[in-house]
């Protein structure tokens, strides 16, 4: 649980973060004239990572001064370590009106995917560090919920709401560990609970499934069945400048798009408007025919039900972006007080441990003492 806090308290401003060390590669100078299409700067990526590594992502920030940032990732979900569940995991980064490869990332080893592997699967593979993480969590919320029943007063009074909810100050070291572990706990609690109920989601289906039953009023939610190209043909994306324009026509002001390329022959080209730069909720799904670019679906945020707004909402009340940048300062220091409470913890049941021992040796010490008349 530290290093899954730790992790956490990092990865929570990575949007913050990268623009500001990831500069020479997310940005570029502004050109009056039109951007390449899509699709040439799709071919331009690929064939700088060879037909063996397919695209599979594309991420466009809608600023001008913004590169093309091209996808190529594939899992083993067999794989032990964060390394062998990557087989592959390539970012190529464009400039849009020059064409030009800025630069391409080893995003297996970059900072922060190690981070994000660190916080989901502890750099372990899918296969282990899915439980590892999952079961810790859940360890965690079971110890949340006794360590607030441990906190409640017996009585409430002016004396225990003081000792409840202020650290005294000028005392014994020990005193002093114990009081930062259940009041700065306490103050976590409900950010902390509301973090480790949407990790849950992640990890394990039975809770995704009973948190999307209950949202959605103990209604069945029925499965989407997935849309298909209209025509098929050999090979190619012919429809994807058309997708993606039509995308931009209709959602002009929007701060990014992700591209999700089709896997298959029949399969469709998706396209994610993210309306907002301060949340992933608010976006609007559209599905395109591959070849044709017509548009065959359009989904927002409130045509869902509510069982798919509350898992689409799962993210960023995770990590505090529903409320903003004011969400996840409360986010990273709820998951700071998190990393303590695991060493404080220790400390005080460490302590609790030797006092055990002691008391032990005394018991004994009486019982074969001869003064004693035994």
């Amino acid at each position: 649980m530290f290093l899954i806090a730790v992790s956490g308290c990092v990865y929570v401003f990575t949007d913050e973060i990268r623009p500001l060390v990831y500069k020479d590669r997310l940005f570029v100078k502004p050109e009056r004239k039109e951007k390449i299409p899509l699709t040439k700067l799709l071919k331009v990526a690929q064939d700088t990572l060879g037909s063996d590594k397919v695209i599979t992502r594309i991420e466009m920030n809608n600023a001008p001064d913004r590169s093309v940032v091209f996808r190529s990732q594939k899992n083993n979900l067999e794989g032990l370590t964060h390394w062998d569940y990557f087989e592959y995991y390539y970012r190529v980064y464009i400039n849009p009106y020059t064409g030009k490869v800025i630069y391409i990332e080893d995003s297996e080893n970059e900072f922060f995917q190690l981070v994000l592997g660190l916080h989901m699967r502890m750099l372990f593979g899918e296969k282990v560090g899915h439980y590892v993480v999952g079961y810790s969590v859940m360890l965690f919320f079971i110890i949340l919920l006794s360590g607030f029943y441990l906190w409640l007063p017996k009585k409430w009074s002016v004396k225990s709401i003081k000792n409840n909810f202020a650290i005294k100050r000028n005392t014994k070291f020990k005193r002093l560990n114990y009081d930062l572990h259940r009041i700065l706990g306490l103050y976590a609690f409900f950010v902390l609970l509301l973090i480790s109920i949407t990790g849950l989601v992640w990890a394990f289906d039975w809770v995704q499934d009973s948190v999307r039953y209950v949202a959605n009023g103990g209604k069945t939610i029925p499965k989407a069945i997935p849309l298909v190209s209209d025509t098929l043909q050999s090979k190619g994306m012919s429809g994807l400048d058309h997708s993606y324009q039509s995308t931009r026509a209709l959602y002009p002001s929007a701060y990014s798009y992700l591209v999700l390329l089709p896997a298959k022959a029949s399969s469709t080209i998706n396209i994610l408007a993210y309306t907002k730069d301060w949340n992933r909720y608010d976006r609007v799904l559209l599905v395109h025919d591959r070849y044709s670019g017509k548009q065959l679906a359009a989904t927002s945020f409130e045509n869902l039900n509510n069982g798919d707004k509350a898992y689409q909402l799962n993210f960023d009340l995770h990590t505090g972006a529903y409320l903003g940048l004011f969400g996840k300062m409360l986010a990273f220091f709820a998951s700071f007080i998190c990393s303590t409470l695991p060493v404080t913890g220790f400390y005080i049941w460490w302590g609790k441990r030797k006092k055990d021992k002691s008391v032990n040796r005394k018991v004994k010490s009486v019982v074969v003492s001869p003064s004693s008349g035994v």
